[in-house]
This record gives structure tokens, C-alpha cells and sequence, in this order.
């Protein structure tokens, strides 16, 4: 139980990453707080925590408004008193993009500005606001982990344009609060997986006809999440966990 008694805040955690990262930091004995849009899937998330005997709650908000974060935080701190892990999974491909999407390269210069807002909204500007509210309550505590998933795409850029922008964003927003963070002892690290295996990477696999690629679980990533949580140096801040072959 090496996260007894831990707070920890999951974003994304009604499926894929988010809800195998909440599953396994509640194994370690940490009351986990669910959080994503859709109530109906963090009540799944719930309900598999406690039914092998974690603790759990869950709270719906569009992380993409400030002010449905702050009132997360708060929710939290008025509940549990403190937070002492934030996991920054909540982003993705948005299906109003991807269910029009028939190949996987879209040109910088086909993509409409709506559509760029809405990738960097999505996969940055959630990272930033749960950051921008949760590390000042770790300051008053003294301590905090913070652990953001970035991508492959973020690493060596890609053909998928403002997704590979807005993942690349995470790593230097990682590095960013790590170093501004540090004497507060808060560290903020991220891991960097390639395809992982979701529902939503399927639709998308499926459109760009690439059904056939192979792709990494949901849970391996999550196992990456719970090194940087519980195995890491304490030293270790800054980094990023890269879980693909550069070969």
C-alpha cells in the first residue's frame, strides 16, 4: 500500500488510461477521485475500484472551464483536506473531428481554426488549468505528485498536426512546473506512450484505415503512472517517460 491514505485527482477517468490509472492508484491504498465529462462511465470506474475493495468518488466537469476546475479542487479539498496526486490523462482525438477523418495525415494548412482550438482546448489547455489550480493547494501542503500523459506524437512530432503540437505542449508544461515547483516539494513528471489500445483510438484507427496496427494497453501506461508515483527517486522531477521504440 505504498499510496496509503494519498489523495489522488484522475482526469479522463471514465475509460482507457484515466480508468486504469485510477484502478491501480487505488490498489496502493489511495482514495481516488474520478473525473471526466460522462457520469455513466466514471460510475463504472467507481464501481470496479470498490468492488475490489478501493476507495473512490467521482466528480462530472468540462475540464476545459476554469471554473469546473476550481470547483473540483475545491469539492476535493473541502471533502479530503488536501490533494496529493494529480494524474493529467483527460484529452484525446475529439470525435468531431476524427468521425470526418479519412486519412491520418490533415495538413497544417487544412486545418480550419476551429478545429486547432478545439485539439489545443482539449489536450493543453486541461493540463494547464488542472495544474494552474491544484499546485497551489500542494504548496500549502508541502508536497504533491503530479504525473501528465503526453505522447509519442509530442515527442517526434507526427503527421496528426495540433494533437502532435498540443502533446508536445504537455512535456514542456511538465519541465515548466517541475522547475517552478521543486522547492515546494512537488514533483511533475509525464509519460509518453504510443498507440495505446482505447475506444476511441479503435474509431479512429478504423477511419484512417489502419485497423491493423498494433498498439500498445491502456494498463501498461498506467504501470508507468505508478512508477513515477511510487518507485521513482524522490530527485526524479522534470522527466518524461518515453513507452515507445525510437528503432
Amino acid at each position: 500500500m505504498k499510496l496509503n491514505k494519498k489523495i489522488a485527482i484522475v482526469t479522463g477517468a471514465g475509460k482507457g488510461i484515466g480508468r486504469e490509472a485510477a484502478l491501480e492508484i487505488a490498489a496502493e491504498g489511495a482514495t481516488v477521485i474520478c473525473v471526466s465529462r460522462t457520469q455513466s462511465d466514471l460510475d463504472e470506474t467507481v464501481r470496479l475500484i470498490e468492488e475490489n475493495g478501493g476507495h473512490a468518488a467521482s466528480l462530472s466537469r468540462d475540464l476545459t472551464d476554469a471554473a469546473q476546475v476550481q470547483s473540483m479542487v475545491d469539492a476535493v479539498v473541502e471533502k479530503y483536506g488536501r490533494i496529493d496526486i494529480l494524474i493529467n490523462n483527460a484529452g484525446g482525438y475529439p470525435s468531431e473531428i476524427y468521425d470526418k477523418v479519412s486519412k491520418q495525415a490533415i495538413k497544417i494548412w487544412e486545418w480550419s481554426e476551429t478545429q486547432w482550438d478545439q485539439i489545443i482546448k482539449t489536450n493543453l489547455k486541461i493540463p494547464f488549468l488542472c495544474i494552474n489550480k491544484v499546485v497551489p493547494v500542494m504548496i500549502r501542503q508541502g508536497s504533491g505528485d503530479i504525473v501528465s500523459v503526453s505522447s509519442r506524437m509530442g515527442r517526434i512530432a507526427s503527421q496528426m498536426g495540433a494533437y502532435a503540437v498540443a502533446k508536445g505542449g504537455i512535456i514542456t508544461l511538465t519541465k515548466t512546473t517541475a522547475i517552478q515547483t521543486q522547492e515546494y516539494g512537488i514533483r511533475a513528471n509525464a509519460v509518453a506512450p504510443g498507440i495505446v489500445d482505447t475506444p476511441g483510438q479503435r474509431v479512429y484507427n478504423h477511419n484512417v484505415g489502419q485497423d491493423d496496427v498494433k498498439m500498445g494497453s491502456a494498463n501498461s501506461v498506467a504501470r508507468a503512472i505508478m512508477y513515477l508515483l511510487c518507485d521513482a527517486p524522490q530527485v526524479m522531477t522534470g522527466q518524461v517517460l518515453d513507452l515507445f521504440t525510437t528503432v
